[in-house]
């Protein structure tokens, strides 16, 4: 299976001069962990829900605010990617071992195309089974006192 087939492709991007404060509104609204970032068509970095807690601020009460700065100084520059023709199995090996959540899928020329998460290969184990359990073959079962009599 290829990445192609299970990422999203209705990916909502911010380019680097996005504020901290309004790329966490974002991702609340809109029931994401990451946001691509774009600028002049190409991806140049990614975002994610955990690089805007460790600039956060925590206030009385557990409020959460974040100081004035662009998302630029907050993302992952020139993050892993791969193509859509990736297989799936790639995505979840460079996950496991760069420790991430996703992965953007960009075109030869860096244009983001879609995204992969870790969600989404979870979804992959939810899809019922295209095996059959029909043997290719015929099996003649007897019962055991039929084996016996033999």
């Amino acid at each position: 299976m290829k990445a192609s087939r299970v990422m999203t492709k209705d990916v909502t991007c911010i380019t680097p001069d996005f504020g901290l404060e309004r790329s966490w509104s974002l991702m609340k609204k809109l029931n994401v962990r990451h946001l691509p970032v774009v600028f002049s068509g190409r991806l140049v970095g990614i975002v994610s829900d955990r690089d805007l807690l460790l600039r956060a601020l925590v206030l009385e009460g557990g409020a959460i605010s974040f100081p004035p700065l662009a998302v630029g100084e907050a993302m992952t520059p020139h993050p892993i990617t791969c193509q859509p023709a990736t297989p799936v199995s790639r995505l979840a090996a460079l996950m496991l071992e760069h420790r991430i959540d996703s992965i953007p899928i960009v075109s030869l020329k860096d244009e983001l195309i879609g995204l992969v998460t870790s969600t989404d290969l979870i979804e992959l184990l939810t899809e019922p089974d295209t095996v059959t359990d029909v043997l290719p073959f015929e099996f003649n079962v007897k019962p055991a006192d039929d084996q016996a009599a033999a």
